[in-house]
Parts: C-alpha cells; sequence; structure tokens
C-alpha cells in the first residue's frame, strides 16, 4: 500500500488527527497537531480518507510517551500520546468550534476548561469483557476481541488490583463485568447481564467541580432567601448527583429519570436525609415533563443532564414552558450544537459554557452551559 506524507493540522472531535492531501481531508489516528507523517490510506470517502500512521518524520512538542502497554489497541483511551496541556487545548477549540459550526452560535462564550487535577488513574468504574477462554480485558475498537492488560493508566488502582484477584479467579465465565468503587471505596464487582447499571460519573474529583459549576450557572450569589423562591425541574436526574445540591439551594425540585432503580435509590436517600422539597417521577423525560406541564408544575430553572444522544425529543415543550433559565450539561459537543441551536433561534440566549475535563486521555468532552430567556420571549 503506497504511502504519503502530510501535516497534521488538528485533532477531531473522535480523536483522530487531522491533515490534508491535495484539498482532500484525511483522518489519522495516534498523531498530533503540527507534525509531518507518513501515512497509508485505508479508505476514501471522496471528500476524506482515512489512513493509518506509517510513521512520524518530525515529532511535535505536544507528542507524549503513552505509558499503557495496550495503548492504541484496547479503543479506552485515544490521546495519551499528547501531552495533557495539549489535550485541554485542543478540547476547549473543537468545543467552541462545534458550537459555530453544528449550533450556529455566533461567538460562544465559552470559558476555559477546567482540567484534572490527576489526569491518571481517575476513572472509579470501568466496564470489562471476559472472552470464552477466561481471558478478561477491554474491547479492540470496533471487534469484539478481548485486549489482556496488566494495568488500566486511568483506572482507580483499587479497581485494578481487584482486576488482578478476577484474573486469579477460575469461576468467571464469559460476558461483560462492572467494576465500580462504592460510597465505602469497596470495589463491587456486577455482571453486566443484570441489566444496566445506574449511571453515576466516573471522575469522583471532576464531578466536585462540575456540581459546582450546576450550583452556579443555576444561583449564582443570589441570597438564600431568593433562591428559596425558584422552582427547578430536573431531567434525566439519574439518582440525585444534581438533584441533592439543587434541593439545598431550591424551594422545590422535581426530578424525572427513565430508571426506576436511579429513582428508588434517589428517594432512599431523599428519606435517609429528610429532604422534603424533592419530587420524583419515574419516566422518560418527555413524558415526566408533560406530566408535570399537566400539573401547571413551570419552572424557573430547568436543569439537563441528558445521555450522548441530547435533548431533542423534549425542546418543542422547553420552548412551551419558557422557564426563566436553562443549565445543560452534556458529554457530547455535536449533540449539544444540535440542540443550543434549536433554543436559540426560538427564545433563548446562551449566556456562557464551562468545558470541564472529566475524561483525560480520551477526546470526550463534558460541559455546562447556561442559557437564559430573552426579555422578548417573556410575555
Amino acid at each position: 500500500m503506497a504511502e504519503k506524507e502530510i501535516l497534521i493540522e488538528s485533532l477531531a472531535f473522535g480523536g483522530e488527527g487531522v491533515g490534508r492531501d491535495d484539498g482532500k481531508v484525511v483522518f489519522v489516528p495516534g498523531t498530533v497537531p503540527g507534525e509531518r507523517v507518513r501515512v497509508r490510506v485505508l479508505s476514501d470517502h471522496g471528500k476524506y480518507e482515512r489512513a493509518e500512521l506509517a510513521g512520524v518524520i518530525e515529532p511535535s512538542p505536544d507528542r507524549a510517551a503513552p505509558p499503557c502497554e495496550v495503548f492504541g489497541s484496547c479503543g479506552g483511551c485515544q490521546w495519551q500520546h499528547v501531552a495533557y496541556e495539549a489535550q485541554l487545548r485542543w478540547k476547549q477549540r473543537i468545543l467552541f468550534e462545534t458550537l459555530v459550526r453544528v449550533g450556529r452560535v455566533a461567538e460562544p462564550n465559552v470559558l476555559p476548561i477546567l482540567g484534572a487535577p490527576h489526569p491518571w488513574h481517575y476513572r472509579s468504574r470501568i466496564q470489562l469483557q471476559v472472552d470464552a477462554g477466561g481471558a478478561i480485558g477491554f474491547h479492540a475498537p470496533k471487534t469484539h476481541s478481548v485486549v489482556t492488560f496488566g494495568e488500566c493508566k486511568i483506572a482507580d488502582s483499587r479497581l485494578n488490583a481487584k482486576l488482578e484477584e478476577l484474573k486469579r479467579a477460575s469461576s468467571i465465565g464469559a460476558g461483560e463485568l462492572e467494576l465500580s468503587l462504592n460510597g465505602t471505596s469497596e470495589v463491587h464487582v456486577r455482571e453486566r447481564s443484570a441489566g444496566p447499571a445506574v449511571f453515576s460519573q466516573v471522575n469522583r474529583a471532576q464531578n466536585e467541580k462540575l456540581v459546582e459549576v450546576v450550583m452556579d450557572f443555576a444561583f449564582g450569589k443570589a441570597e438564600a432567601a431568593f433562591t428559596r423562591k425558584k422552582k427547578v425541574v430536573e431531567l434525566y436526574a439519574g439518582s440525585g448527583n444534581l438533584s441533592f445540591p439543587l434541593a439545598e439551594r431550591a424551594g422545590a425540585v422535581h426530578c424525572v429519570e427513565e430508571s426506576a432503580e436511579a429513582v428508588n435509590r434517589a428517594e432512599t436517600l431523599m428519606n435517609e436525609r429528610g429532604v422534603a422539597n424533592m419530587h420524583w417521577i419515574a419516566g422518560h423525560a418527555e413524558w415526566g415533563l408533560k406530566k408535570l406541564y399537566r400539573r401547571k408544575i413551570v419552572p424557573d430553572l430547568l436543569v439537563l443532564d441528558p445521555p450522548r444522544r441530547g435533548a431533542k425529543e423534549i425542546l418543542d415543550l422547553v420552548c412551551v414552558m419558557k422557564p426563566r433559565q436553562v443549565v445543560y450539561v452534556s458529554c457530547d459537543p455535536v449533540t449539544l450544537a444540535r440542540d443550543l441551536n434549536l433554543l436559540t433561534r426560538r427564545h433563548y440566549r446562551l449566556e456562557k459554557v464551562q468545558p470541564i475535563d472529566m475524561f483525560p486521555q480520551t477526546y470526550h468532552i463534558e460541559s455546562v452551559s447556561l442559557l437564559s430567556l430573552r426579555s422578548e420571549s417573556k410575555v
């Protein structure tokens, strides 16, 4: 297969380096902006090509040595070869450019990204695969092959210790396992056949920053007497990661969550803490929001924390209800931009966006956006 030389100009959401050849975009994993590389084209899609790295001719000063023995083959990390400060710069730039290009937001106010104090061994949960031969590891990209490894460099050391115990066991059948740290920092082992787990953020230190940002966007420096008058609706509420902090400041918080297990967990904790101003609805976000609308519960503040697919299904009703503020937590810049495009074309102004690096060594970008109802839309 013929090789060609290109200059890598940028990083794409998805993790690949981006270069050009005869006006055609070339996507190349494992590359860093600013370096000249040799590549082999794997597929031609007309306007763009996908290629593999054949060699680095002139390395970028932002290139780093990946510490993981299976980096590039396990599929879990995409950017271990990129210096961490450069990862942060590119995540902020990708978010900004996606909001402009996809969301059609002119000059979005994207604040400086909040980097992780510990960009390694931060994950409190990992999902493992066990093949028919008993090998435990991660799936290789776009395959069902299991890649084994000695230590996951982004997993908490306690999860790695538990993984070593599992490797020595002989009674593990083929399938999927989830290792997670519970509230007492003990490692819980769960078979995925038991059904989907309740969602929780995997980076505890960065999750604290996320909660702080949401509270700041939701309430700012307002006096407690004022915030106690606020009525909040939270969709995609999980088991209360944001709900409980919101309830400490707001007058009432109405939470909608699809997972009955998550709702049961949250209601148990609510009763244990004696929280009286939270109300839970188990059901899809759209169904739950319609139920609140029929009850004439119109929030001052709407908080959204949807999965990767975004919140498209509820936005028409949001524009009918017209909450004064919307705080949108996103893990996908593309679906965020799509949703912000709809909201800003109709009744809302995008005030600011705070990116948070929840997933170092990967291309994933978490962010919190604040939108305010435009004055002409309040009547």
